[in-house]
Parts: C-alpha cells; structure tokens; sequence
C-alpha cells in the first residue's frame, strides 16, 4: 500500500510531547519552551539513586531534567543528539560525554506554523548519517469537535544534517505515541504505529472479529526503502482480542532488527504480557503472538548495545487498577541471544512519588521511554513518572542486570522496598543488637493491609536466607516468592505467587515451627524446572512448597501480614539475602 506524498513550504513549528491517556482520546501536552544559550550546559541534577550491595557496576540513577523533554539519538560519531523545540523552530544540541553536558542548541529546521499543532515522537540516524524526524500533526482538529487527527509526518535531513528535506504528510489519522523508528542494514526505515480504528461494539467487523472485541485500535508497520523519500505500509492489521469491552487493543509497537535479519515487534496490550510479530525484511508481518513477558498495559523499550547484547525496559506488574498492573516501577532485563531469554528483572527506576496516593488523572509511574546507549556502554533515556517532576532521567550501566545476588541489612533504612497502601511497616532500631536496625511488619488496622516487597535479580535457581524473629502474640504471615511486582497491598499476590509459605499464629509450619521470641533463620531454596521450593529454617527441613505455574525465573519476595484482624505483635527482619543463577 503506497502514499501519495504531500509537502508543503519549509516555515516554522510548534511542538509538543504527549502521552496519551488510557481512552487516547486526549493527549497530556508538555508543552516544550525556549532555552537560553550557555556554552556547555549540565544537563542533570542527581536526585535519587537505587542502593543495595557492592555492585559490578554502579546502580541505576535517576537524575532530574533540568531542560525541555528531548528526543536523543546516537550519531555515527558516538556523539549524542537531542532533538526538541521552542517557539516554532526545531533544535538539536550535542553531547560528547554521554548526556553529561551538551552544546549550546542549535536550529535544525522549521515546519509549517500555519498547519496545527506537532508533535515530535522519535528521531531515527540512518546509515548515511542523516536525521529523521517523525512528528505528528492535529491538523487544526483539536478541540473542534468531530474527528481529532493526529496525522503522520516526516522530515529529513540531507548533506550530513545541515540541510532538510520539504516534510511530507505519512498518514492521516489518529495516532498514538511512535515510541520506536530504526534503520535496518538494508538502508530501509522501519516505523511501527498504532491508529484509532472506527470500531465499536455495536460494528465490531465481521468473521471471527464479531465474536470478540479487537480494541478500539490496531498496530501497523510504515516503511521507507529510499531514505524517507516515500513510505508504504504493511498491509497486515495487526490486532487481538481484548479482556473487556472497551479496552484500546495492540498498541505502542517497539521494533528491534535481530541478527539474524528479522525484525521484531513487542507490543503493549491489555492482556498481562507482551505480544509479538516477525518480519524478514520489515514490510509482510506475522499474525502478533503472546510472549512469556509479563507487562501492564504499558509500552516497553528495546536497546541493542555495541556487544549485541539486547537490553528491555518494560513495566513488569499486574493487578493495579491504572494501566492494568500499573507503572509504578520500570524494570530492566538483558539478552545474549536475541531475546529468546532473559536475565536481571531488576528494578531500574521507581517513582519519585510511590509512596503518595496516584493523582487524580494522569499517569503514575515511570514509563514511554526512548531509551539511547551512549559510547561508554551506559544506556540514558528521559522517563515519563508524571507529578510536578514532569520527566526526569534514568542512566544505568547494562552490566548491572547481569548481577546475580542482592542483600539488605535496613543499615539504610527500608530503601528498596516498598510498602505504600499499607500500614505497620517501618524500620526500627533491633532490640537484640547495638547500632543495628530491623524491618517491623506488624498490622495495627484492621482495615488495612501489612506488607513489604523486595526485588532481586531473577533465578530459575536460587536461594533466600532471611534473619527473622517473631514477636509473641505473632498473628500469621505469609513470604511469597514470585516474578512480577504488583502492589503491597495486592488481594490476589498468594493466587499468583509461584512459591507460598505460610506462617501460623506463634509460628505453626506445615512441618514445624518458628518459636517466637528467638532469631532464626528461615532459608528458601527453589528449583523451577523440579517445580518446588524447599524450606529449612535454622538449617533443619521443614516443608517443600509447590510451584503453582510456570515462570522464566524468580525476582520477588513479598512479606504480608496473614492476621484476621490486628497483629500489634508482628515479627522483625534483621536481614535478607537473595542469590541466583539462570538454571
């Protein structure tokens, strides 16, 4: 299916980032604004970092952007590009350090002022060295009733970006957030989308798509063999059925080109994992498959690193009432061979605020990542956590995914767990041991829950040692381990949980006891292809639990009060500790 090119006069531009809320009928603008010149401008004021172990590589940071959302893209000179605009005019400014600092902005080009409102989604280099901007439009639609458009355009650079193409119109159309262009070997551009359909329950299609739902939209593929000159797209719809009535459907495509020539999509639905589709040249696909990764109903990320390494940043959560699972946390995993396995889980960024209540609309989380691997080996990208930080920046050296062990001690306080939506969980001084702290889990309310959850990195093998001492009068707990995050508070986590081990009142195990008022130590050794976990505690065997599903490995352990009404009592953590290897 080939496009009929429209261009029209190079003028100026007006750009805004959005992010489409979960109806993608309104867009969440961030409306970019004008820079002042300074020589080489600091680009991030360090504002939280992840803690934990003596680590192979630093942890994960998050840093605070101190500039406009900016697009970047690595050059064939290792250096950085960031893309934004202010007023009607489209900037770069460069940076040799890896997002370090960076140049004084410079005007790449302008767009047509008199045409609506754009929007840039993504910048792609192809192997000429030239820059391609793709953007949206809303034609003047916006707020006018009937029919918003957010069509497709494209620009691009020629002469080594120092000179621009007149931009051409893609497609017509709503269309939600282009997280992912690449350029393929070949020379030819591969740009995924996803477009608001005319479906509704009432006129749900014909043949099977009558029996279900498709979504409100479907995902495509546009592609160029001729450097953005002309566009075609695949003639393949990509859609599958939904949970509900209602629901959007295949989105937010993300494209990676294999070794082995293929290109791959991953594709956000709302299913409780990513799907899937194929194509050995980027323009005939196949029919979107599920894969084994659990997400939210959330976009993810694919990074391919100078080593050929494939880094994915996704949100791996289910059971939370936004996006289906929610995006409080944005985890990291790595492959060596091209995504047929995985290792790391990790959480590699959390909300600055997940500790509050989540807003009133919007998201709340981190998430709609464009993730960029600079010369040094680290990977950057601006992430989306809504609030008044708006989009701050994460930077991450991939070598820590690769880590297979993970302690905590409270020495700094309960940093790296999570307990929002719960009462009784805090960090107090141990009363058995000068200068050293413990993790209390109590539940002093009725009505609400007690909880704790901690991430490691993921093992199909592994083994947990936790220090811990029940108080007497202790009311029940429960220690799951798992392999996605999903709120401390979560209802449902001993129905998803891969391992459950219960703990009675004053102690009771299936095959022994846990005396209060002493320390102990409780180990947990799992082995996912014998599909059990045995427990020891003190060094003696005590029960073997039962693997309730299948799993790509284990990351999580969840502590949760189990007490009818109220435990006052509770139990201490003095210490946990989590080592892995892939199986």
């Amino acid at each position: 299916m080939a496009f009929k090119m429209t261009s029209l006069p190079n003028a100026s531009i007006s750009i805004e980032m959005r992010r489409k809320t979960v109806k993608y009928r309104n867009s969440i603008a961030a409306l970019l604004v004008a820079i002042p010149l300074f020589a080489v401008i600091p680009l991030f004021a360090a504002i939280t970092s992840s803690a934990g172990p003596r680590q192979a590589a630093p942890p994960p940071a998050l840093t605070k952007l101190v500039l406009p959302y900016t697009v970047m893209m690595a050059l064939p000179d290792g250096r950085l590009i960031g893309v934004f605009t202010s007023g009607p005019d489209v900037f770069g400014r460069y940076s040799s350090d890896g997002g370090r600092t960076w140049t004084p902005h410079e005007k790449l080009c302008t767009l047509p002022k008199d045409a609506g409102i754009w929007a840039c989604h993504n910048v792609v280099v192809d192997r000429m060295g030239e820059l391609h901007l793709i953007l949206t439009n809303d034609d003047k639609t916006t707020g006018k009733g009937g029919e918003t458009h957010y069509d497709i355009w494209h620009a691009g650079s020629t002469n080594r970006r120092r000179s621009w193409k007149l931009p051409t119109l893609l497609r017509r159309g709503y269309h939600g957030s282009m997280l992912s262009a690449i350029a393929l070997k070949s020379g030819r551009l591969i740009l995924p989308i996803c477009y608001l359909t005319k479906r509704t329950w009432a006129k749900r299609g014909e043949g099977f798509d009558a029996y279900t739902w498709m979504g409100t939209f479907s995902s495509g593929v546009l592609y160029s063999s001729d450097y953005g000159d002309t566009w075609q797209e695949s003639d393949i719809e990509i859609k599958v059925p939904t949970p509900y009535i209602g629901a959007d459907g295949i989105i937010e495509p993300i494209a990676l080109e294999l070794k082995d020539g293929r290109v791959w999509l991953l594709l956000r639905t709302q299913l409780g994992r990513l799907f899937e589709s194929f194509s050995k040249d980027g323009s005939v696909w196949t029919k979107p498959r599920p894969t084994s990764i659990i997400s939210s109903d959330s976009p993810p990320s694919l990074t391919r690193l100078k080593d050929g390494r494939v880094v994915l940043l996704w949100n791996n959560a289910l059971r939370f009432a936004y996006a289906q699972g929610g995006r409080h946390i944005m985890h990291g995993a790595i492959s060596e061979d091209d995504g047929k396995t995985w290792r790391g889980y990790r959480e590699v960024a959390s909300n600055p605020f997940i500790n509050e209540p989540p807003p009133s609309s919007g998201d709340h989380g981190v998430s709609y990542i464009i993730p960029v691997a600079t010369k040094d080996g680290e990977i950057i990208a601006p992430v989306s956590v809504g609030g008044p930080e708006g989009v701050l920046l994460m930077r991450f050296n991939p070598e820590w995914l690769c880590e297979t062990s993970r302690k905590s001690d409270f020495s700094g306080g309960a940093e790296g767990w999570h307990s929002f939506g719960t009462r009784g969980v805090e960090v107090v001084s141990n009363p058995d041991k000068t200068d050293a702290r413990a993790l209390q889990i109590r539940k002093p309310e009725s009505d609400w829950p007690s909880a704790a959850v901690w991430n490691f990195p993921n093992g199909k093998n592994g083994r947990l040692k936790m220090r811990l001492k029940l108080n007497p009068g202790f009311q029940g707990a429960r220690i799951g381990l798992t392999d996605h995050f999903s709120v401390p508070f979560d209802p449902e986590d001993s129905v998803y949980n891969l391992f459950n081990l219960s703990i009675g009142p004053e102690g009771k195990l299936k095959g022994g006891e846990i005396r209060p008022g002493e320390w102990h130590t409780v180990q947990l050794d799992w082995n996912c292809a014998k599909l059990e976990c045995k427990v020891s505690v003190d060094g003696r065997p005590v029960e073997t639990l039962p693997m309730q599903r299948r799993t790509a490995g284990v990351n999580y352990l969840r502590l949760t009060s189990t007490a009818e009404d109220t435990d006052t009592a509770g139990m201490l953590i003095e210490s946990v500790e989590a080592s892995t290897s892939p199986g």
